[in-house]
């Protein structure tokens, strides 16, 4: 990244402080930790194939825990024009309360695998 504003691609941390509730039924409401775990979870399954793909400039190494940020400026040039292209779209995809994170990581994969096969068509041109 050039001289522009640097940002978290991968963000943990900001999932799990997220406050989010749920009602119980009763009109009370209730902290939902399933939020936080699924929204971590996401973030888990990119972070992943990111590294996965050597799209991570840094060589850093993915490892889940809290604390897992990555950022823009980590990012390799291909990496970066993936998550530019993919990220958002893949994210609201699996925007689904309950999705199994084996659904989560198939839908990227799938789009990595179309991301990487247009990429090589264009630099064989």
């Amino acid at each position: 990244m050039s001289g522009g504003v640097d940002f978290k691609v991968v963000d943990v941390p900001s999932m799990l402080a997220v406050k989010s509730t749920i009602s119980d039924g009763c009109g009370n409401w209730i902290d939902d930790p399933d939020w936080n775990r699924e929204a971590a979870e996401t973030q888990y399954v990119l972070a992943e194939v990111l590294a996965e793909n050597d799209l991570i400039a840094s060589g850093q190494q993915v490892r889940r825990g809290p604390n897992l940020v990555i950022r823009w400026s980590e990012l390799t040039e291909v990496g970066q024009a993936f998550v530019r292209a993919e990220s958002e779209k893949w994210m609201r995809s699996v925007d689904v309360t309950g999705m199994p994170e084996t659904d989560k990581r198939t839908r990227l994969d799938r789009r990595w695998a179309r991301f990487s096969k247009n990429l090589n068509r264009t630099e064989a041109q």
